[in-house]
């Protein structure tokens, strides 16, 4: 770590979950960070926590010293385009926590800020880390399900990620307000174009927004002669489940299971796989700040290079441009009954 300076931008509930203990683990990493956030006793609380440096606090990005060479923008999906803007103008490599960015235009202009200033830009695509996501690649890769004919992606469950400023539901959007379309359907849709390589065209979607982010999703795309049911809900448990059908076979996974996944040859019965390797958010994220500092070096390629995270804020895009907004049916019978005059009798 000599002559490398590290910072985490924003230190709420990603920083928590993952960047905080990944840099607190390696003794090197956690001498050479300093810690920016706006709110000073938070700031001063997650130091004491992790055992970060003191007199490494900060609470403005302007504060921060110019020897810093890897930022870690964990700030709200808003603030990444300014705030990376920033950290590559002071001449930081950076990686982006997902959403890369809030629209591909915006991911455009920092991919190209990034290119201007000769500096390195990741993002924090976490499930291409998954074993099992890795292993789907492999096997798709490997033609072993033959022509992919349908995916199927159903994921759901009550919002509870504990954000610390609330921007998740009240971000000043720019156009239409996104929900779970970007919260979760930037994983999935990241990990479709991975590992098909190519972008779903949108063929038809409905959400529930009515103006405001929408809590529920429901769209059907195509790949090359693959049609993708996706259905993404903050509201309810789904099945949490995917499954990709070809003419060869077809493999089927948990949404949550890094580990194992079942494949099925022909009409032949599931039969689980095991995948090669270790995956929790800390040891991601470690792996991915190691390659980050790797590929500075020169040693290491980008694991996840910025630009191959565009295709599905595109494919997002699309869907907030077209998606139809749909009465949910929890209003409906409002809206079909016949409505009293007003000079009607209330029976006693």
């Amino acid at each position: 770590m000599r002559d490398q300076t590290l910072a985490v931008i924003g230190c709420g509930a990603i920083a928590d979950f993952a960047y905080l203990p990944a840099l607190a683990a390696n003794p090197d990493w956690r001498a050479a960070t300093w810690l920016v956030d706006q709110n000073a006793v938070r700031l001063a609380a997650v130091a004491e926590r992790y055992g970060f440096p003191r007199d490494r606090l900060a609470t403005r990005l302007d504060d921060l010293p110019t020897s810093v060479t890897l930022a870690i923008n964990a700030t709200p999906s808003h603030l990444h385009l300014e705030t990376t803007l920033a950290l590559l103008s002071r001449g930081a490599d950076v990686i982006v926590e997902k959403p890369f960015a809030e629209n591909a235009a915006d991911a455009r202009a920092m991919i190209a800020a990034a290119a201007s200033a000769g500096r390195l830009l990741t993002v924090n695509q976490s499930r291409r880390a998954s074993p099992a996501n890795i292993l789907v690649r492999a096997l798709i890769g490997a033609g072993s399900l033959g022509e992919i004919t349908r995916v199927t992606w159903h994921e759901g469950h009550k919002f509870d990620w504990p954000s610390q400023s609330g921007f998740n539901f009240r971000r000043p959007w720019n156009g239409r307000a996104r929900g779970c379309a970007l919260d979760i359907g930037v994983h999935v849709l990241d990990l479709i174009c991975w590992w098909f390589g190519g972008k779903p065209e949108l063929l038809s979607a409905q959400t529930d927004g009515q103006g405001g982010p929408e809590a529920s999703l429901q769209a059907e795309l195509a790949l090359g002669h693959a049609v993708i049911d996706l259905r993404l809900s903050f509201l309810v448990k789904l099945g949490n489940r995917f499954i990709i059908e070809g003419t060869k076979g077809a493999v089927r996974g948990s949404t949550s299971d890094a580990d194992v996944i079942e494949v099925r040859t022909g009409a032949g019965r599931w039969r689980p796989m095991r995948a090669t390797g270790r995956s929790s958010p800390t040891l991601a994220t470690t792996r991915l700040i190691a390659n980050a500092l790797a590929a500075r070096a020169g040693t290491e390629p980008l694991m996840i290079d910025a630009a191959s995270t565009v295709a599905p804020l595109d494919v997002i895009d699309r869907i907030y441009e077209e998606a139809a907004s749909l009465l949910p049916d929890c209003y409906r019978e409002f809206t079909d009954m016949d409505v009293a005059p007003a000079t009607a009798q209330v029976p006693a």
